[in-house]
């Protein structure tokens, strides 16, 4: 009998040795899962930091550039409005303007009194049309 027990206790004692062999293996593998997960994970955050790195860099040349194009177009053009300015050539447009414009009215003027004389001409061709065919019926 107590080899029978002594048999029975092995028995079980080696089920349990096999059923803790399983359940580290299970361990193993999780342990191995979470190592990979683990490895994944650092890499992708070090994949991001590095980006974030990238764009923050990019940010900044980019807002150098605007900068620098910003300051440029800044100074073309108080350049420009410095010439204006000296030059007084706002002065001298607004005279070539008033002087297109006196042109422009007289223009309009001489048009208008040559087609008021090119009326006058048409009724007094008219009138001595009309006197000269009277004329011409009474004579008869």
């Amino acid at each position: 009998m107590a080899e029978r027990l002594l048999d029975s206790m092995i028995t079980k004692i080696n089920q349990i040795t096999t059923s803790l062999d399983g359940t580290i293996a299970q361990i193993n593998q999780m342990s191995t899962a979470i190592q990979n997960m683990s490895q994944k994970f650092s890499e992708e955050t070090i994949s991001v930091n590095e980006n974030i790195r990238l764009i923050v860099e990019v940010l900044k040349q980019l807002r150098m550039k605007s900068s620098e194009n910003l300051q440029s177009i800044s100074d073309d053009f108080n350049a420009s409005i410095k010439e204006l300015y000296e030059k007084k050539s706002i002065e001298a447009i607004t005279e070539e303007e008033k002087k297109a414009i006196d042109m422009i009215r007289q223009a309009a003027k001489v048009v208008s009194n040559n087609l008021y004389y090119a009326q006058l001409l048409n009724i007094i061709q008219s009138i001595r049309e009309e006197t000269n065919r009277i004329m011409s019926c009474k004579e008869p």
